[in-house]
């Protein structure tokens, strides 16, 4: 039981963590940036960030319809929802774009979609669990963004409890893998291509920064476990970009290309 001071000091926490959330929430539904939370307001750690990174979504309203993630490195979390108003399936993905933006900053990725839900509990999963609860895979394309107007000179928990620069994530076509395969088998070293139309290719080569799309996958709903939290059912995980950053131009039909998993096309307009 915790003590009176103790709790307190949680109460002032989550309401200090709501009222932060109010004003990323705001930024994100007005399109508009925010130079930074006021002091008394900044996350000083992750638990503080990731907290009012789910007032946001409770906020918003809605389940998230896909979450980010990646091992964590030391004294960071790599963990954020992202929300179904900004998951785009389909060949044409509309964005709100900034003054002067002339391209959109993405990251290659797949997309694994649950096949049935994977709730809190008091046991840790494992490998082959969550595996068997993972159903398709789809090429995918992160799209960067952040509420912060300097996002490169705030600390970590502040960008953690604004969901980690994920401004929308783009569902393409489905992967197919070969007869007897699961995703535990899907490669982790392709090349990824972007090709303009009647222009030239640009190539990439593709590294999952894990080496490994199970592995993240296995933290995550083990890290979501204990604060309560789960995946459910067609529900998305992305768990890192296989070229880093790419910056694709906006009203231009793309084919972005996964090696030999298969091809994105996609259009960004403004």
């Amino acid at each position: 039981m915790n003590a009176p001071g103790a709790a307190q000091g949680l109460e002032r926490i989550a309401a200090l963590g709501k009222q932060a959330a109010r004003i990323l929430v705001a930024a994100r539904r007005q399109g508009t940036l925010v130079e930074r939370l006021p002091v008394d307001l900044r996350p000083a750690n992750l638990d503080e960030g990731f907290a009012i990174q789910q007032q946001v979504g409770d906020q918003l309203g809605g389940q998230p319809g896909a979450w980010k993630c990646a091992l964590p490195p030391a004294g960071k979390l790599i963990a954020a929802p992202i929300y179904d108003a900004v998951i785009h399936r389909g060949a044409q993905c509309r964005i709100r774009a900034v003054p002067a933006q002339s391209c959109v900053r993405a990251e290659p990725e797949l997309a694994c979609l649950l096949a049935r839900d994977l709730p809190p509990r008091r046991e840790a999963y494992g490998e082959a669990e969550v595996l068997e609860a993972l159903g398709d895979v789809h090429l995918a394309l992160e799209v960067l963004g952040s509420r912060y107007a300097h996002p490169e000179s705030l600390t970590f928990p502040e960008l953690l409890a604004d969901g980690l620069f994920n401004a929308g994530l783009v569902i393409g076509p489905r992967v197919q893998l070969r007869d007897g395969a699961t995703l535990a088998d899907l490669p982790i070293e392709f090349t990824i291509s972007v090709t303009r139309a009647e222009r030239d290719t640009a190539s990439f080569a593709g590294r999952h920064p894990d080496r490994s799309v199970l592995a993240p996958i296995v933290w995550l709903v083990n890290f979501l476990r204990v604060r309560g939290l789960g995946l459910h059912a067609g529900q998305a995980v992305i768990t890192g970009s296989y070229a880093g950053v790419l910056e694709l131009p906006i009203g231009c039909e793309l084919q972005v290309g996964f090696g030999d998993l298969g091809t994105l096309p996609i259009l960004f307009s403004p």
